[in-house]
């Protein structure tokens, strides 16, 4: 039922000439969503899928620092 909505607001940001060749997605139950739309409504070029940081610090902590790398690995563009 909020599809519609969601694809409406997504756009309604891209409009502000924001850069869609990548976005990155928080979740992987997040991202099986996102890419739903993306493949309906073709929003994005690629979407990277990074664990939900709730995820890390409930289940992960004592990982806490090898996510924080992939993180910033992914943001530099390193994946």
């Amino acid at each position: 039922m909020v599809k519609p909505f969601m694809i409406r607001s997504l756009e309604q940001h891209i409009s502000l000439a924001l850069d869609t060749s990548e976005v990155f997605v928080l979740g992987k139950k997040n991202a099986v969503f996102i890419n739903k739309l993306n493949q309906e409504a073709r929003l994005f070029d690629r979407l990277t899928i990074l664990e939900h940081p709730r995820f890390i610090q409930q289940y992960k902590s004592r990982e806490r620092q090898a996510y924080i790398d992939k993180y910033l690995l992914a943001l530099n563009g390193n994946q």
